[in-house]
């Protein structure tokens, strides 16, 4: 597909807050891609709340990078993956984004199949696999669902997935009319793309070819590896779920329920384990104005849109 506003090709955006050695990976998979022409790939690095001197640490691999694609860098003295992201829309001049983090690495077939199937009314999803520390392989078949999907509508199937930053394509046309909320502590990526999905109403559609998968590493610092806590499971899901109930759409009712159900079961964990905040959460929800939306039942917390 191709933009007369963009230039024919990918922009990867990477997020550096911490880079480590995961870093070399995601950028040796990068060089590694088949199938393309020299500056096909754009690759846009954003060291965020740091400075510039832990480029040097992979000075070999960028510049081996930097033989096949165009490599740019950032740097920003705010430490937001959030804020990294907007620059690299910004800063991106391909008609097709493409998020990564910089501890994780596509398959050598990742950018050349995704972009065979991506259009500027859809958002092309790849397999995601997540990796353990020890190298232990998941196929997530949740995430994966959409493996299964025949119908490019089914936001039921595409529905864990969407809402990740990582395993996908989307058309830049429309991927730099949205912003990451940068006052957002966590969940940013689920309102970025449910306001994407609200706004523009993609199609979806996948591949399934060999060696075009997105490999996710799971380390202790992994969302879903979050230690509980009232900052993360009460205040920091209140302020995601705040943003989703603006969005709410009578297309989209059942997919915004099911990410504020999801966002409400970090929260119902820890109101389990520590029944006797109920007035501390009812208070957060009165703080955000959404009282009236919210019903407690069986020992959780719930919200109804409808």
């Amino acid at each position: 597909m191709s933009n007369r506003n963009f230039k024919k090709g990918v922009s990867i955006i990477i997020p550096c807050a911490r880079p480590n050695e995961h870093l070399g990976n995601l950028l040796e998979s990068i060089h590694s891609q088949r199938g393309l022409n020299k500056d096909f790939i754009e690759v846009i690095l954003i060291f965020n709340g740091h400075t510039e001197f832990m480029i040097d640490r992979f000075a070999d691999k960028l510049n081996k990078l930097k033989t096949k694609h165009k490599v740019r860098l950032f740097y920003s003295s705010v430490g937001s993956a959030s804020k990294a992201r907007n620059i690299g829309l910004e800063a991106s001049t391909k008609d097709l984004i493409c998020f990564c983090d910089d501890d994780d690495w596509i398959g050598v077939n990742y950018i050349s199949e995704l972009y065979k199937i991506a259009n500027t009314s859809s958002i092309a999803f790849a397999p995601i696999i997540d990796v353990s520390m020890d190298g232990q392989r998941d196929f997530r078949e949740d995430i994966n669902e959409f493996l299964k999907a025949d119908d490019p509508n089914d936001l039921h199937l595409y529905s864990r997935a969407l809402t990740l930053n990582a395993c996908k394509l989307i058309p830049a046309i429309y991927a730099k009319e949205i912003s990451f909320d940068e006052n957002l502590m966590s969940g940013e990526d689920v309102v970025y793309f449910c306001e994407y999905l609200n706004r523009f109403l993609p199609r979806l559609v996948h591949t399934s070819h060999n060696d075009c998968c997105y490999y996710r590493l799971k380390t202790e610092n992994s969302t879903s590896r979050q230690s509980v806590s009232y900052d993360f499971n009460v205040e920091q899901r209140l302020d995601v779920i705040k943003k989703l109930v603006v969005l709410n759409s009578n297309n989209l009712n059942n997919f915004l329920q099911s990410k504020i159900n999801a966002q409400l079961s970090f929260l119902n964990k820890y109101f389990f384990q520590n029944p006797n905040t109920i007035n501390s959460i009812q208070e957060s929800f009165k703080s955000r104005g959404l009282s009236n939306l919210m019903v407690i039942k069986d020992g959780k917390f719930y919200i109804n849109l409808s």
